[in-house]
């Protein structure tokens, strides 16, 4: 076997790990179905489930092939804990090879655009949004559920059930979420709803679990879905906009990821052109990503150790590495 970087996505609710050799072609994914993002879990949880899944991978690939790892994390707060992660794991794995940590963000961004201009979006549990140009960036949004991650399943399912309570409690007229919502937990009335919600382990995701019914509600035209639907297509298309003009690139490609876009980008991917569209003054294609973020994960660091990648790497990379 030749040489080998390992890409990593170390996100809320799986562990995936690409093994790609330095002509960038994909040799084989590991993936690990426990969450590896510090700021849901913590950080001795997610480093846990983070090292037991590269101790599976490393008892299948020779680990003295391995030139360096790329960690692109979830819940990563910029670096917070970035000596403590690299350590830990050094001493957990007996890995003594280049290890490199970066939020997910960046590995998103990759995924779409390849290390050249462009913004991602990702609309996920949370939300978070970056954009790269001319060797400038700019990141909006990401600052977890409590404070503002507008677009991803908790804002939209947080949402959804203060329009349920409001409802039920004669605030505002009867929707279908509140049938929704009843089946959903399988409760039978108000008390019960925000009983469940507040006694759980994992309300966040408990929450969040929620916003589906808000996208089947919404095709099916009930105003109050509608009116939440609108409101958060409003705050990512303001996050896409915002990057752009601080960037002062207009043109800029524009990409969007994440399990809540790709569950409903039937809804999404139109509503959010027209809304981009709208308020930039052109119009606006949505793209996808490329690569997978395990894999976006290794060009980056593909990148950090050649410099100067052959184009014939980056074929390689989207040839071996999409989500099919």
């Amino acid at each position: 076997m030749k040489d080998i970087v390992l890409g990593i996505d170390s996100g809320a609710s799986k562990i995936e790990i690409a093994v790609v050799n330095l002509d960038g072609i994909l040799i084989e994914i590991f993936r690990d179905d426990r969450p590896g993002n510090p700021a849901s879990i913590g950080l001795e949880r997610s480093l846990k489930n983070l090292s037991k899944a590269l101790a599976r991978t490393l008892e299948k690939i020779p680990r003295e092939r391995i030139v360096c790892v790329g960690i692109g994390m979830a819940g990563y707060l910029e670096g917070l804990w970035d000596e403590h992660i690299k350590r830990e794991l050094a001493k957990m794995l007996d890995l003594e090879t280049r290890v490199e940590v970066f939020e997910d963000i960046r590995a998103a961004h990759a995924s779409a655009h390849l290390l050249g201009d462009g913004v991602i979006g990702i609309l996920g549990t949370g939300s978070n949004f970056y954009g790269v140009c001319g060797g400038r960036s700019w990141r909006v949004g990401g600052w977890g559920h409590l404070i503002d991650d507008r677009g991803g399943a908790y804002s939209i399912g947080a949402r959804a059930l203060s329009m349920v309570v409001k409802s039920l409690d004669g605030r505002i007229g009867k929707t279908i979420l509140t049938t929704y919502s009843f089946q959903h937990y399988n409760v039978s009335d108000v008390h019960q709803l925000v009983s469940k919600i507040y006694s759980s382990e994992d309300p966040k995701g408990l929450i969040a679990s929620f916003a589906p019914y808000v996208f089947k509600a919404y095709t099916e035209g009930d105003p109050v879905a509608v009116e939440i639907i609108g409101e958060e297509v409003r705050e990512v298309a303001l996050s896409i906009t915002t990057i752009l003009k601080k960037l002062e690139c207009p043109e800029i490609p524009i990409s969007l990821t994440g399990s809540i876009y790709r569950a409903n980008k039937a809804v999404l991917k139109d509503l959010l052109e027209m809304e981009v569209g709208r308020m930039i003054g052109r119009s606006v294609v949505i793209g996808d990503q490329r690569i997978r973020e395990s894999c976006a994960s290794a060009l980056i660091m593909l990148k950090l150790i050649i410099r100067e990648l052959d184009e014939n790497t980056i074929k390689n990379l989207i040839r071996t590495c999409t989500w099919h």
